[in-house]
């Protein structure tokens, strides 16, 4: 499903691969700052390298597409938002797209080391879909509608990233601590 979405979009893997460099030049120092493992500095990175790729870059690199985006108006879109069932998480198409560009930020955010820490990277990443929808309406050029929905979608997967990062997380301390004695 999710295949079908990215086919359309012929810049996501390439970008996605250029984003394994910061990720992998910028790790340990993420890593130290949030005083977690140099794997939850890489996750953290690659998953922002993921959103950017998936959420700001144009769709296609055609001078015809990047002529008309630079000429179309600003508008947000703020018809019908609300957070998601459930079912429709599950079983609309382009939400999985959505959860799973969000989620893995949640879920390294709530790896970070302690817990001011932890909060203070949730915060900053429950607020990435709002930033990445106000970019998407001051630069038009980009080609990418601005749509209250997709803040909600994004939270919604920051949110659910991080609800399995704060249950794998305390196991995932407790087998390093009984491997380390």
């Amino acid at each position: 499903m999710i295949s079908a979405v990215l086919g359309g979009m012929p810049n996501f893997w390439p970008g996605l691969l250029l984003s394994l460099v910061p990720a992998a030049l910028l790790n340990r120092p993420v890593g130290r700052l949030l005083r977690a493992h140099w794997v939850v500095g890489f996750l953290l990175l690659l998953g922002l390298g993921g959103v950017v790729v998936a959420t700001l870059l144009p769709e296609a690199f055609r001078p015809s597409v990047l002529r008309h985006a630079a000429e179309a108006a600003r508008h947000c879109s703020v018809a019908g938002a609300r957070p998601r069932s459930p079912y429709e998480l599950l079983h609309v198409r382009h939400i999985e797209l959505k959860l799973a560009t969000y989620a893995p930020v949640g879920f390294a955010a709530a790896l970070a080391g302690t817990r001011r820490r932890a909060a203070v990277a949730l915060l900053g990443t429950a607020m990435l879909p709002f930033a990445v929808s106000g970019l998407q309406y001051a630069v038009p050029a980009l080609g990418r509608a601005c749509d209250v929905q997709d803040v909600w979608d994004g939270v919604q997967g920051v949110v659910l990233g991080a609800a399995l990062g704060l249950v794998v997380g305390p196991v995932a301390r407790a087998m390093t601590r009984a491997r380390a004695v």
